[in-house]
């Protein structure tokens, strides 16, 4: 199970304020502290942790800026994490294509071979394109059944509302 610490707490724990710790703000530091050292801190903690470390080290003795303050900062970084996260996406999903491609013709390719079937360079690239069509057109089966199934999910909420406004008075 994962540590649940608010940014408020959080920030209190890590803060250093004068005041005397409530037992609230001992025990999220305790679970912080905790969930530090086992490793479960979700990215957006850490990097908010690496952020704060950072402001104390660059300005000793500041107040620290609020988390909107905090991410305007480090807007840049935000960015190119987000790029990054989104390259490594599309890599992994082309790395996906690609195994799913050569399964696709490595399976042909057998069938050929146990009929003693060899073709030529010219039939390879027909199936080629078959295979892009077939693949294109489950791409676009995919984006109708989403459509098909937004619409029905909006006629469904306009049917309620219609059913909420008009019901009869009992």
């Amino acid at each position: 199970m994962k540590p649940c610490i608010t940014a408020l707490a959080l920030l209190g724990a890590l803060a250093g304020a004068a005041q005397a710790e409530t037992p609230y703000e001992a025990d999220q530091r305790q679970q912080l502290e905790k969930a530090q050292r086992e490793g479960k801190l979700s990215p957006d903690v850490v990097q908010r942790l690496r952020w704060e470390q950072e402001w104390r080290t660059q300005h000793p003795g500041q107040p620290m800026p609020n988390p909107g303050q905090m991410q305007k900062l480090h807007q840049a970084e935000i960015i190119a994490n987000t790029n990054a996260g989104f390259a490594k996406m599309r890599a992994q999903r082309q790395a996906q294509l690609q195994h799913e491609y050569q399964m696709s013709r490595a399976n042909q390719q057998r069938q050929l071979d146990a009929q003693h079937i060899h073709w030529t360079s010219q039939q390879w690239q027909q199936w080629d394109r078959q295979y892009d069509a077939a693949q294109r057109q489950k791409a676009q089966d995919y984006l109708n059944g989403i459509k098909q199934a937004g619409e029905i999910d909006q006629m469904q909420r306009d049917q309620e509302e219609r059913d909420r406004i008009f019901k009869p008075p009992q």
